[in-house]
């Protein structure tokens, strides 16, 4: 058998211009309809149908829903925290003065005292909070972010308290640099007490 070594595209083409002249769109239509009407008794039935499993599956997710609620529950339900005044809280507005006054010193010991100190507020303010931990960084890292939108700059300010505490008068520490740690405690603090 010998092979054909091209295409016919004028035979193609002839076969689809049967098929066209060939294809009654009215003898397919009146199918259709007839179809259309021999299944209409059916499709209400079955419509009818669908319509009773889909209320009765509402229904029975929501009795589930009820009956499983508490199963889904937080147990733990968040404390919400509500800004105090420093009217309310004395004690904290007293000690942040004591810190002001210390940062606005010339004295570099007293930048590092303010930063020490501002950090023991921050201690406080934690414990206050209800964050458990043995330290500031164990209590920073028990927060979710969405509850402390600060806490990336208490963490910047107790990172340099860190630095401070354990190297001591090795540390470098310049003025800018102290009074930018003190604004990154006091924007956490401004987050839920006014200082």
């Amino acid at each position: 058998m010998n092979s054909v070594n091209f295409l016919n595209l004028e035979y193609i083409y002839l076969r689809i211009v049967d098929f066209f002249q060939n294809f009654d769109i009215i003898a397919i239509l009146n199918a259709l309809i007839g179809f259309i009407e021999n299944i209409r008794p059916y499709t209400v039935a079955i419509t009818l149908f669908l319509f009773y499993i889909i209320f009765y599956t509402i229904i029975r997710l929501r009795q589930v829903e009820i009956k499983d609620e508490p199963k889904f529950r937080i147990s733990n339900v968040k404390k919400q925290i509500q800004p105090v005044g420093a009217e309310q809280d004395t004690a904290l507005h007293e000690k942040w003065l004591k810190v002001s006054a210390h940062i606005n010193s010339d004295d570099p010991s007293q930048w590092r005292l303010a930063i020490l100190e501002a950090d023991i507020m921050l201690a406080d303010i934690l414990e206050k909070m209800g964050y458990q931990g043995d330290s500031i960084g164990d209590k920073l890292k028990s927060i979710d972010k969405s509850d402390f939108l600060t806490l990336d700059y208490a963490w910047d300010a107790h990172k340099i308290r860190n630095q401070i505490a354990h190297e001591g008068s090795d540390f470098l520490l310049n003025e800018r640099e102290a009074k930018r740690v003190i604004e990154l405690y006091k924007t956490v603090f401004s987050e839920f007490y006014h200082i």
